[in-house]
């Protein structure tokens, strides 16, 4: 009967870390720290009491980033953390996420724990940040209009790039709902297509007076701006949420006019060694292309001395076609010759020429006597003539 309701040690003490885990979330506890140690594996063990009761903490590596209190044994702290029981020894550890010095103050701690809790979502990511423009035509600037911050952005930005514009979003900077006025001017700002980039900011102030620019929802506001949102609060060593959610931060509004605005000091500078490296390169490119043309003239004959070369080729031509139809004249008249020579000797008749006739019948010439026939009528042919036979 009892055996039903025996569980195992294990059983009890997970019963009881799902029981103490799921009944506290965070929590905030002061004490004074002892028994501080740092293992091999950087995770940061100690002990917070008071005068009647103690609990142990560990503060892991991957959260020491975000707490650069110095941890000293014998002060007091406040710790923020989960509770979660360790189930080896059935002990309850408060596993920190931010420890602060008591002194400090509980303002610093939720600041703190915002920064966090921030930090987790994303909200401070690279991702978010945006890009100035190279060379800004229209700048907003969301701050006190009767402040200094918007007289000192003005004169920076006529100093060093007049044709620059700047329009003012007033908003309050201090103040209990300062951070909804900031919002809203932000927000009238946003809505303006041709705005380059934000200015967000103030002067000098008290670190009272930071409140404002340590809103979760200006955070927020910042990272839904299209535009990129230039954080440019005066203060010397805090760094307040906008810092982080702004895409670019800066300790003053001048500085933050130096980072927008380009000197046109020396854009003129740069332009000028442009234009004058272009003008050398231009006349380098024309003196190189007249070079050539000299070299392309050079190279080409006097056209008198063409007309004079093509003459004498040509008549060189001529008397050495003349030569050649002479040759071929002579050799023709020398051939002609032979052929005469030839055809003289060779003629039928050139016998007559000593003395003999010849004798032709019937268009035949007769060689023999057995060939004539001498009833038929013949003829003999003499040098000097022709003479018939007739037959009756």
């Amino acid at each position: 009967m009892m055996n039903d309701v025996v569980v195992p040690v294990s059983a009890l003490v997970r019963d009881l870390k799902h029981a103490v885990e799921g009944a506290f979330g965070f929590v905030a506890v002061r004490g004074e720290l002892t028994n501080l140690s740092k293992a091999y594996s950087g995770h940061i063990y100690f002990t917070l009491k008071d005068s009647e009761a103690q609990i142990k903490c560990a503060l892991f590596k991957n959260q020491q980033k975000m707490n650069h209190a110095e941890l000293k044994v014998d002060s007091e702290y406040i710790v923020y953390g989960k509770l979660s029981v360790y189930e080896q020894r059935s002990e309850i550890t408060l596993i920190a996420n931010l420890i602060i010095p008591y002194g400090e103050g509980m303002a610093a701690m939720k600041l703190k724990m915002l920064k966090e809790k921030l930090s987790q979502e994303g909200i401070f990511d690279v991702s978010h940040k945006k890009q100035l423009p190279q060379f800004p035509h229209t700048i907003g600037v969301v701050t006190s209009e009767s402040g200094a911050a918007i007289h000192d952005i003005i004169k920076v930005s006529r100093k060093r790039f007049p044709p620059a514009q700047i329009i003012l979003s007033p908003s309050s900077v201090q103040g209990r709902d300062a951070h909804l006025d900031l919002i809203k001017a932000l927000e009238r700002m946003s809505d303006i297509g041709d705005i380059d980039a934000i200015v967000i900011g103030r002067g000098g102030g008290s670190k009272e007076d930071l409140d404002c620019f340590n809103s979760e929802e200006l955070a927020r506001a910042v990272i839904k701006c299209r535009k990129p949102v230039i954080s440019a609060v005066g203060h010397e060593t805090d760094t307040t949420i906008l810092d982080l959610a702004a895409s670019y931060s800066v300790s003053t509004p001048t500085a933050a006019a130096e980072l927008i605005f380009p000197d046109g000091t020396v854009l003129l500078d740069q332009a000028a060694n442009a234009v004058s490296n272009m003008k050398k390169t231009v006349e380098s490119s024309i003196n190189s292309k007249l070079m050539f043309l000299d070299n392309m003239t050079l190279s080409l004959k006097n056209p008198g001395e063409i007309i004079s070369q093509t003459y004498h080729r040509t008549e060189k031509l001529l008397l050495t076609a003349a030569s050649k139809i002479k040759e071929l004249i002579f050799d023709a008249v020398k051939d002609f010759s032979a052929l005469e020579k030839e055809l003289e000797t060779n003629n039928p008749l050139s016998p007559l020429e000593r003395g003999f006739a010849v004798v032709t019948q019937n268009d035949r010439m007769i060689k023999r006597k057995k060939f004539l026939n001498e009833s038929g009528s013949f003829s003999v042919t003499f040098k000097d003539g022709k003479v018939f036979v007739e037959h009756d």
